[in-house]
């Protein structure tokens, strides 16, 4: 296995941080944060134009076409700038609709996908119900009902895909499979409450109330456990962006800042401590990579996505603590960007389950072995 971006993927990495690191800096990111919808436009825009957006999609749809792989590079890049824009939410809700829907639903949604004109979402975590697989929310006769919480982008996607169970038309309420349905928002029958995330990021629970949907593909499952592999490994990529810069921030500072005459980086406790986050980082980015591999190449990846997402839980927290603790109070101050990376830790941390879920998958996972 060998994790070597190929020149493609580099470009897309580049190119990435390029564009976000000419668009972000302390004063963009108070402006959008003061802006209250937390959707930076101009760049999501940037982006799109250059082809980033929809990097991931199909060529006859005005995608770039690449694999997973260049799809998490553009994550991690948005991770390292905290960019405010709908990457992870839009890109799986495209990927789904790409993989699974027909011809004419192709045509019809993924072309202002990969142009950032048509924003979409996706529907996947539930009240009370952390197993992606076994939605509450059904589809009866062709009309969804349920809720959805934790909805990125709500109020600004045209359309949400929606996990949920297909009922069987019988009195008794039997579920005959699971899948992926495609909703409108616009629907009257689509309720949002609007809440706040970790990061400060609006978000939604969305009810539906008998809406229309249409299938993306078969309800037999398959389609739901590619969208929730997917979701967990672009999360995780998206921390391997944050975790990194919140390290070289640390390390930026504590050469800088000097007390007793010295740099606080030459002090031993502060350089074992950053040396022990480094070793985190790489451990983050390497389970990323190694899961994102699986997936670019169709192996099974059910080991190896809940390994990345415990050290993109566990260990990001402690990286997160760890840049705190050495910044001392200039971390917190809302003039300095650390505090941002450590709000953006949490949310990634407790997104899709925290460690302590995927301990038990894995635990799962042995014991059935």
């Amino acid at each position: 296995m060998d994790f070597t971006l190929t020149e493609e993927q580099q470009a897309v990495a580049e190119l990435a941080n390029r564009i976000m690191g000419d668009r972000i800096d302390m004063e963009r990111l108070m402006e959008i944060e003061a802006a209250g919808e937390w959707f930076d436009r101009d760049l999501y825009g940037d982006l799109a134009t250059a082809g980033l957006v929809g990097i991931g999609l199909g060529e006859d749809v005005g995608g770039g076409g690449l694999d997973l792989i260049a799809v998490g590079q553009v994550l991690e890049a948005q991770g390292r700038h905290v960019a405010a824009v709908p990457l992870w939410s839009a890109t799986l809700a495209a990927l789904a609709v790409d993989a699974f829907g027909t011809d004419e639903q192709r045509r019809r949604e993924l072309p202002g996908c990969a142009e950032g004109s048509n924003v979409l979402t996706v529907g996947l975590q539930e009240y009370l119900n952390d197993d992606i697989a076994s939605p509450m929310a059904r589809v009866v006769g062709g009309r969804l009902v349920g809720a959805k919480e934790v909805v990125e982008f709500a109020a600004e996607s045209s359309k949400i895909v929606v996990v949920a169970g297909l009922d069987d038309g019988t009195d008794n309420g039997t579920i005959s499979g699971t899948g992926l349905f495609l909703v409108d928002l616009s629907d009257p029958g689509v309720a949002k409450v609007e809440g706040m995330s970790t990061r400060r990021q609006p978000v939604h629970q969305v009810s539906f109330y008998g809406v229309p949907c249409e299938p993306l593909g078969p309800a037999d499952g398959a389609s739901v456990q590619w969208l929730a592999e997917r979701a967990v490994g672009l999360l995780c990529a998206t921390q391997v962006g944050v975790v990194d810069r919140a390290l070289r921030l640390a390390a930026e500072y504590t050469s800088e800042r000097e007390q007793f005459g010295r740099p606080v980086a030459t002090f031993q406790a502060v350089t074992q401590r950053l040396a022990d986050q480094f070793m985190h980082v790489e451990a983050v980015r390497l389970c990323t990579g190694a899961a994102l591999y699986d997936l670019a190449n169709n192996n099974d990846a059910s080991t190896r996505l809940p390994i990345a997402k415990w050290y993109a839980s566990h260990w990001a927290h402690d990286v997160a603590h760890a840049t705190q603790h050495v910044h001392g109070g200039m971390g917190v101050s809302v003039d300095y960007p650390l505090h941002r990376y450590t709000l953006w830790n949490k949310h990634i941390e407790c997104s899709l389950g925290a460690g302590t879920q995927q301990l038990r998958t894995l635990g799962a996972q042995l014991a059935a072995s």
